[in-house]
């Protein structure tokens, strides 16, 4: 917790952050203004009874339990007086607006200009305390603003919420009196009305209260009976009061929550002096942010989150993440920090956005349910770096987004984050475009003098992870071609129809978490020795497992049997030899890439033991059906056109992958159109 003054209260962490994300509305009492030299509410009655000439109860008269009652005892006594007396009280000239041009400063808002700040006072010092420059914008009761948190801040004012000193009205609209306060909570219950939307809405902080306060009791009683009847009383923010305290007492904290408000206690010493000047400590450090948060974030961002107290991470997410309207300067010291930090902070940040987008979900489904409109979508910086696919300029990237950028891309020798990528693949999503160009500039940037380089395996995922080509994956949505078997047969003649085909049979690569590490890890928690493992990032397969697959993906096996039912299904196959070919030669590129294929081997030695079908042959490897369709295309073009049957295999034996010479050898050894010598040859170069 934050303590801005030497011997002042803490404030808690969520408070801090709360008034930094525009979600805390700050409640001036009695105790403001007394500051500045006015009396307490009390001491306004019996100033008024005093000027007036009227008897006054003994000091411990039950009496004194409901000072409004007194005064509006008095004012049926003296019509029109009590509230003249009551304005000249209240207009005498401020002895020190301090305190007010603090609470100022923690009143102004971080998303727009303007500020947000209620009053229960009638004086005009906080107008004052502007110190010439033009004053706030102000409402004053009955007539208040619609206390919404509708993150557009469309509410910018000082809401004096029981009325303004106004001579021209002779102070008649101030509550003042029993009176007053049951019209303005009771029949016409314009102030109930405002104080519930805003409980509801914002998180409150009170300042200058006392328990007994006439006032705070009509507020919290005006919220709990309209809690109790709400639909969703449950929504309500948090509230905190400043609670005086001493060395021998401190009052019991039950009697605050049984109203719903945390109390923060503080020493009452000195005239309150601690209180005040944690409220100026408090508004400098929050003026003077920008330094305060590189020095927070130098303190704390080397640590692992677990290994910290639970309110240092919530300080250190705050710095680097929740200011509103800091252009990413938290985000930027967090990411240029000498030393990267651990990269532990990524499950901390994606832990923290996930429980937002929850909670703003709920919201969603109750205000669909009241037919309310619906909340705004917080704004994540982490969510948008992994855009679904097809998606990736739907989502902009906010400013601590793009330092959150440079941060992941000094962190690429980390199986943590590796995992995170392919989590991310898991979930149809892939890295966004400024993180990929982000990696490839990371590796290719000279390294520093002793850095070691970055292993081979984290060197090979992060290249195909950041590549740029279709080949790492498709763009099309999960919808594209979905009807394309069921008019297959129709159209197999058409152009276009061969060009979709296509492009659903083209091989991509496939990245998925590491087998072999799972394996391990099981082992190792059954406690069973297990072989040496590659350091991480030694080999990719360290790292991740990593395949190639067809575009057409789950929807491989029905459009097999679409393509394998077509009327003269070898003739149309025929037609497409050499982009099949094409297609067979990508996908044992692909498997080069990843260290599987070369001349000597490749997996097609696996999924398709023999090339002719054979109930060996296995079905689970989608790209296998290449070399089915190119066998069947080049039988049908071996009896019907015996030249590009030759010419097809001659292509075959430029391939340098096993695959295709065998499906060479085979070609030769059945086909009637190759000599003896040829087949001879056939052997020889197997």
């Amino acid at each position: 917790m934050p303590k801005f003054a030497k011997y002042g209260p803490h404030v808690p962490d969520s408070l801090v952050q709360a008034l930094e994300d525009d979600r805390v509305v700050i409640f001036c009492g009695a105790g403001v203004s007394m500051n500045a030299g006015l009396p307490s509410y009390a001491g306004l009655v019996a100033g008024c009874y005093n000027a007036l000439g009227a008897a006054l109860p003994p000091k411990k008269s039950p009496e004194w339990d409901w000072p409004d009652r007194m005064l509006g005892v008095l004012e049926n006594d003296y019509p029109g007086e009590v509230r003249r007396v009551a304005a000249e009280i209240l207009s005498a000239p401020p002895t020190d607006l301090r305190l007010h041009k603090a609470i100022l400063d923690l009143a102004h808002l971080n998303r727009t200009q303007g500020l947000r700040l209620v009053t229960t006072n009638f004086d005009t010092y906080f107008e004052q305390a502007m110190d010439g420059a033009d004053p706030p914008r102000f409402h004053a009761g009955p007539v208040l603003p619609i206390p919404r948190d509708d993150r557009v801040a469309s509410w910018r004012s000082v809401a004096y919420l029981h009325g303004r000193l106004d001579d021209e009205t002779a102070n008649h609209h101030l509550v003042m009196t029993s009176a007053d306060f049951g019209r303005a909570y009771l029949t016409e219950g314009w102030a109930a009305r405002f104080v519930t939307r805003l409980f509801a809405d914002f998180t409150v902080l009170f300042i200058g209260y006392s328990l007994n306060d006439p006032v705070l009791r009509y507020m919290t009683d005006a919220f709990a009976a309209e809690a109790a009847t709400a639909r969703h009383a449950d929504r309500r923010e948090r509230a905190y009061i400043f609670v005086e305290s001493n060395a021998k007492h401190r009052p019991d904290p039950k009697r605050w929550r049984d109203r719903g408000v945390e109390p923060i206690f503080y020493n009452k010493e000195r005239h309150h002096r601690r209180l005040r000047e944690t409220i100026i400590g408090w508004a400098e450090a929050r003026k003077d942010y920008l330094l305060s948060a590189e020095t927070l974030i130098g303190r704390l961002a080397a640590s692992r989150p677990q290994s910290l107290d639970p309110s240092d991470t919530d300080n250190l997410m705050w710095a680097v993440l929740g200011r509103p309207g800091d252009l990413g300067h938290g985000a930027r010291a967090f990411a240029n920090l000498q030393e990267p930090p651990p990269i532990d902070w990524l499950a901390e940040i994606e832990r923290r956005e996930a429980a937002l987008l929850e909670r703003w979900q709920k919201e969603v489904a109750e205000a669909e349910q009241a037919h309310t409109p619906l909340p705004a979508r917080p704004v994540t910086h982490l969510e948008p770096l992994t855009p679904r696919i097809g998606t990736e300029g739907a989502l902009a990237l906010s400013d601590k987004s793009l330092h959150l950028i440079t941060w992941l891309a000094r962190s690429l020798a980390s199986p943590e984050l590796v995992q995170w990528v392919l989590e991310a693949q898991t979930g149809g999503r892939r890295p966004h475009p400024h993180l990929r160009a982000a990696i490839r500039t990371q590796l290719k940037r000279p390294l520093e003098p002793d850095e070691p380089p970055l292993p081979a395996g984290y060197t090979l995922f992060w290249r195909l992870v950041s590549g740029e080509g279709s080949w790492m994956g498709s763009t099309l949505p999960a919808t594209a071609h979905w009807d394309l078997r069921a008019i297959l047969a129709d159209h197999q003649a058409e152009p276009w129809l061969r060009q979709e085909l296509l492009a659903l049979l083209q091989p991509v690569i496939h990245l998925s978490p590491s087998y072999a590490r799972a394996i391990r890890a099981m082992m190792d928690d059954a406690g069973e020795a297990a072989d040496e493992p590659d350091a991480p990032g030694a080999t990719l397969e360290s790292l991740t497992e990593g395949s190639v697959r067809l575009v057409a993906g789950d929807r491989m096996p029905t459009l097999a049997q679409a393509i394998d039912a077509l009327h003269e299904v070898d003739a149309f196959l025929g037609q497409l030899t050499d982009e099949l070919t094409g297609l067979l030669r990508a996908a044992l590129d692909l498997f080069a890439v990843l260290g599987r294929a070369d001349i000597d081997n490749d997996p097609g030695a696996i999924v398709r033991p023999s090339i002719r079908p054979h109930e060996q042959n296995r079905d689970h490897d989608h790209w296998a059906r290449l070399v089915d369709w190119l066998w069947r295309g080049w039988k049908h073009l071996d009896l019907t056109a015996p030249q590009a049957s030759r010419a097809l295999v001659e292509r075959w034996r430029h391939m340098p992958y096993l695959t295709f010479q065998r499906l060479r050898a085979a070609a030769v050894t059945d086909s009637d159109h190759f000599t003896l010598e040829e087949k001879l040859q056939v052997l020889i170069d197997a």
